[in-house]
């Protein structure tokens, strides 16, 4: 019996179907449909319930996935230790990055597989904001703002200074914002949060406004090009706007930087 397939299976009932499981794992549906059947022939029994809209686990599925869990687990941590010893480490890693992010991420990550050649980086664009690793089968994510899913674990690698920004025309046509109340004359570009939430209350070093927006987008790189063609103010972290605000090609407000998570 393969570790693969074991392996397989439960990533199976963790995602609650074959497409979801090849999807994850980058295999044909066929693939995993006929060594989910295979295994269940070697076993002897029926590990899942079949239907046309769902697959749940029989009875003997629901032990064998408890007990094949223990038993990944010491393999997995008996190579580990294996691999620590004699090679250090090696193997491959799913990393979800941000779009926005390459120009910061990139010499991180270069210098990460200077120090570990045998580790594969397999990196995939995922959208702002958070996303399903176990849909997406993904080992690491990079997400900036509030955790969603609680079962993940999170580790604060910076802060994202925000910054109000506008574009050189914008703050001709319309007149730069003399303190944070005047905000309220002004248009306002927000970003809107995986959970449905319009970021419209923009907070600064010497208070807060709630804005009224004129344009709402899931994109930070959108709301970054709406800026710079001077369709409005925008609060974006200063990585995303800081590169273009050194160009000249966006104006910024010192006080209205204020430091978060």
């Amino acid at each position: 019996m393969k570790i693969d397939d074991l392996k397989l299976f439960v990533k199976v009932v963790e995602l609650g179907s074959f497409t979801a499981a090849a999807n994850a794992l980058d295999l044909p549906r066929a693939n995993v449909s006929r060594r989910i059947n295979e295994l269940e022939d070697r076993l002897s029994t029926l590990l899942f319930h079949r239907t046309t809209r769902s697959l749940s686990l029989t009875r003997h599925g629901e032990v064998y996935y408890q007990e094949i869990l223990k038993a990944l687990a010491q393999f997995d941590n008996a190579q580990h230790v294996l691999t620590q010893s004699e090679t250090g480490l090696k193997g491959k890693i799913k990393l979800g990055i941000l779009s926005e992010t390459h120009d910061i991420l990139q010499p991180i990550l270069f210098d990460f597989q200077d120090q570990y050649p045998d580790v594969e980086l397999d990196i995939r664009v995922i959208q702002n904001g958070f996303t399903d690793m176990y849909q997406q089968g993904l080992d690491i994510a990079f997400h900036g703002g509030e955790l969603i899913d609680s079962d993940l674990i999170a580790r604060k690698i910076l802060p994202l200074d925000r910054c109000l920004v506008a574009s050189p025309d914008y703050l001709a046509r319309k007149g730069t914002p003399s303190d944070i109340e005047a905000m309220h004359a002004h248009t306002a570009l927000c970003f809107r949060w995986p959970n449905g939430v319009i970021d419209r209350h923009w907070q600064f070093e010497h208070g807060s406004v709630t804005v009224a927006s004129t344009l709402v987008s899931n994109s930070i790189a959108f709301l970054k090009d709406a800026t710079l063609s001077g369709a409005g103010h925008c609060l974006p972290a200063a990585y995303f706007g800081g590169e273009s605000v050194g160009k000249s090609y966006l104006g910024t407000r010192p006080a209205g930087c204020k430091g978060g998570d």
